[in-house]
């Protein structure tokens, strides 16, 4: 047997079998995304509507997916005590005071903390940076999960003296915009803070759904608002879809978010098309 020549046989059969499968896989990839030509359309009849889009719109039509996520009951006693500290009193089922700050459980997974008196939090900075690592301190003494969570955004207060971030649930790779955590920051101090969190378990494929391409949602719904200034369009998980009662185990779709320049949020289920309210 010439094994010079088998051996040159089977490298030249492997390369075209890798052309193939690389071929099929580039093939398969762009199956679930839109053409460029039709999100440089989109753009066009956006702004001939009157609505400027600011960022790149994404591409994707594939799978949708769904989270599945349980609810984790918070550690209510060590928030009490990093947000109010020693001498607060029960106001309420769900309400905490000192003073005049005020400590409200919104559910079993969320609160929001308002601090105006001699007691609010001190972070002793008034730089995004600063305030993060001081919350990121903060949050390891309340017991609250900060590494899955995200900065998002900025909102631009005018007002130097004042801060607010916001940051959003990440779970492997994916916004979980329900799990928020929002911080408001006045001359140095934390005044504001809303907080939502459910444990992410799992992302499952569903089979055969595919999502609406969001050009199409910014034609047919985002096209009544003449005037917008649209700055950011991603996908994430929102929305309920159902809940297994006896494990309080609960499902969450993909979801398009649309957001402009004031800051305000548009969700639509990535399935229908629906909007989130």
């Amino acid at each position: 047997m010439d094994w010079k020549r088998a051996k040159i046989i089977l490298i030249v059969v492997f390369t075209i079998l890798n052309i193939v499968l690389a071929f099929a896989w580039y093939k398969n990839i762009k199956v679930d995304q839109v053409s460029q030509q039709t999100i440089t359309n989109t753009g066009l009849i956006m702004a001939k509507s009157g609505i400027n889009v600011e960022c790149p719109i994404p591409k994707y039509k594939g799978k949708d997916y769904i989270l599945k996520y349980e609810e984790r009951p918070l550690n209510s006693s060590k928030i009490l005590d990093v947000l109010l500290g020693e001498g607060y009193v029960k106001a309420g089922s769900d309400t905490y005071v000192k003073g005049e700050n005020k400590l409200v459980f919104t559910s079993d997974s969320g609160f929001e903390y308002t601090g105006t008196g001699e007691n609010s939090v001190k972070v002793y900075t008034d730089s995004k940076e600063g305030i993060n690592a001081k919350f990121k301190v903060l949050a390891a003494k309340m017991d609250i999960p900060f590494d899955e969570f995200k900065q998002d955004y900025y909102p631009d207060t005018k007002k130097v003296n004042e801060k607010q971030l916001i940051y959003k649930g990440i779970y492997k790779g994916y916004e979980v915009f329900d799990n928020f955590i929002e911080i408001g920051v006045v001359n140095k101090e934390i005044q504001s803070i809303k907080y939502q969190y459910k444990k992410p378990i799992s992302i499952t494929a569903r089979r055969d759904v595919n999502v609406i391409p969001v050009y199409q949602i910014l034609i047919t719904k985002m096209t009544k608002y003449p005037g917008m200034d649209i700055c950011n369009v991603d996908m994430g998980f929102k929305g309920y879809t159902g809940v297994d009662k006896e494990t309080k185990t609960l499902y969450e779709g993909l979801s398009w978010r649309i957001r402009n320049t004031e800051g305000k949020e548009f969700y639509f289920n990535a399935r229908n098309g629906e909007e989130i309210k």
